[in-house]
């Protein structure tokens, strides 16, 4: 707005007229002055801070991640979409996951958000040109949780601190809790023990130190949960667990300095051990889910042996191979990558991809796949895929979005928790203006009881680990399962058909009869037999079992036998 020249803005602070520069600043200090905050500025310690100089470093930090050398290692691009997996710190429940997803969905420039439960890792399809992933970092920092780049060695140390952390609590809230409980129980009317004025109060004061450390170092993931949630307007159980301790826990504090009523003590340490206990075994079977997938990734062997051009073998790292190179996969090796034969000729277990117990024939030209079993002879591979980019990665990929996709039972689980959350605080309430205008002195614990018995913790926490855990009981059993509705079409199934013979045999060969073709007896033939397979890695040598006396210089022939 321009100012006219030679115009003067005057208004007084403190008693004193001061010069202003525009009308704009001359309204802003009367304002101040009528709202009687003019003695703020005589009274600061320090200067104004600037709001965004408060958290510069960690913006200069996460803004590192927008570098296009930096994403080059963990961020794919598809068109105008990219795609990252980040590792999420700070979860302790179904809850976050449902949160992470909610709030970055509502981004402009964000396609799909899936937080994996089981690992704690966040796969994020967007927009880069839209929106940089420095802003999607932060955004996850401002409803309290740390995230970063996925990384299989900082993501394994990570789980297992939190593992630790969880267990600790576990054990403080346990060992605590009996201490407690047994310093409440003797004050107890019921047991009829005699107790001086000064024991019963020692007592009292001794169980409210015990419950110190179970609701501030224990308990502290649930108070935690609950701001995060005020903050983000999202219930959870961690809002009703926290109510209910910490009324609990104030309500003994109370009745260990005057010296009257119910300690309750004893209820907050059975609550927190019960639902910590609760947590750690949600934990626990996410994880056992989490490192059944894992396993698949370890098939793949740790080094290789790479020709050079004059054809000499070098054993280096799986890390170091490139896409190009030539490898050398002896009998009972490994295939270190995805690749195409370019000599040789072999049989190839391929079980772990196609279900076939029996090894298959390949030959120059055909392709082979990282992670299977080179059964009979020396292969010469040339490597095509390695990494992200692999057959063996794919199958990760589809066992990690099953574990990220909430089945429809899983979604219904959730609202209604939030339905029921809020129905339980409002009855809570209601039902204590009730008791308040009947009877004053009950009302308290009344609502109490009726936040610990309402705790949706059924809903909150055994909907995911049931899903969790029979996931994870399935791929023991050699079932992936790549979509999460699976599980709960289960019992919709009236008709199973099967495609290959290796879903329906065990792949344990046993020899049913043995007819020599020429004069040897069949003992004798079998004993040669043995001594020829016990040099074979194929899974039909494993039926004539061992012989004291190998056979000496065999040759494997694939797809003919042994001489």
């Amino acid at each position: 707005m321009p100012v006219p020249a030679g115009s003067r803005f005057t208004a007084v602070v403190l008693g004193q007229p001061r010069q202003f520069c525009c009308p704009g600043c001359q309204a802003v200090a009367e304002s101040i002055v009528a709202g009687g905050l003019e003695h703020y500025y005589q009274h600061r310690s320090d200067n104004s801070a600037n709001p965004e100089a408060l958290p510069r470093q960690l913006q200069d930090e996460l803004a590192l991640y927008d570098r296009s050398d930096v994403q080059q290692t963990f961020v794919r691009h598809a068109g105008d979409l990219a795609e990252t997996t980040l590792l999420v710190e700070g979860i302790s429940c179904a809850a976050c996951g449902w949160l992470i997803e909610k709030h970055l969905r509502n981004l402009p420039g964000v396609a799909e958000a899936r937080l994996n439960l089981s690992n704690h890792r966040l796969l994020l399809n967007w927009h880069d040109k839209q929106l940089p992933l420095s802003r999607l970092l932060a955004e996850l920092r401002q409803i309290g949780y740390a995230a970063h780049p996925y990384q299989p060695d900082q993501a394994a140390e990570q789980l297992a601190s939190e593992n630790r952390s969880a267990l600790r609590r576990l054990g403080v809230a346990g060992l605590l809790w009996f201490q407690a409980m047994m310093a409440t129980m003797a004050t107890w009317p019921e047991f009829n023990i005699d107790l001086s004025p000064e024991l019963h109060t020692i007592l009292r004061w001794v169980a409210l130190f015990l419950t110190i450390p179970i609701v501030f170092y224990s308990c502290a993931p649930f108070f935690k949960g609950a701001a995060r949630d005020l903050r983000t307007r999202h219930l959870t159980m961690d809002v009703s667990v926290s109510l209910a301790i910490g009324l609990a826990f104030g309500a003994g504090i109370w009745t260990a300095i005057t010296g009257s009523g119910e300690l309750y003590f004893d209820t907050v340490g059975m609550f927190a051990l019960f639902l910590l206990t609760g947590r750690y075994l949600e934990r626990r079977a996410r994880e056992r889910t989490a490192a059944a997938t894992a396993q698949l990734v370890n098939l793949l062997p740790a080094s290789c042996l790479r020709l050079d051009a004059a054809g000499r073998s070098e054993r280096i790292l799986l890390s170091e191979l490139q896409c190009g190179d030539t490898v050398q996969v002896l009998p009972g090796a490994v295939i270190p990558a995805d690749g195409r034969i370019v000599e040789g000729r072999s049989s190839v277990d391929e079980s772990l991809l196609t279900g076939e117990y029996l090894p298959q024939p390949r030959r120059v030209g055909e392709r082979v796949t990282g992670g299977t079993l080179n059964v009979e002879s020396t292969l010469n591979v040339e490597v095509e895929a390695l990494g992200h980019d692999s057959r063996l990665s794919a199958i990760v990929r589809l066992l990690e979005r099953a574990q990220t996709e909430k089945p429809r039972l899983a979604e219904i689980a959730d609202r209604a928790s939030q339905w029921f959350l809020l129905f339980s605080l409002l009855a809570a309430a209601a039902i204590g203006l009730w008791w308040w205008h009947l009877d004053p002195a009950r009302a308290f614990w009344i609502v109490l009881a009726m936040l610990v018995a309402t705790c949706p913790c059924a809903l909150s926490l055994a909907t995911p680990t049931a899903l969790t855990a029979a996931t994870g009981t399935l791929h023991k059993l050699g079932l992936l399962v790549t979509r999460g509705h699976v599980l709960e079409g289960l019992n919709q199934i009236d008709t199973v058909i099967f495609d290959k013979t290796g879903t329906l045999t065990e792949g344990r060969l046993t020899l049913r009869s043995i007819r020599p073709l020429g004069s040897l007896p069949a003992d004798r033939c079998l004993a040669l037999a043995a001594a020829l397979e016990n040099r074979s890695e194929h899974p039909i040598a494993r039926a004539f079992g061992r012989t004291a006396t190998p056979a000496e210089d065999v040759q494997s022939v694939p797809g003919l036998g042994l001489e």
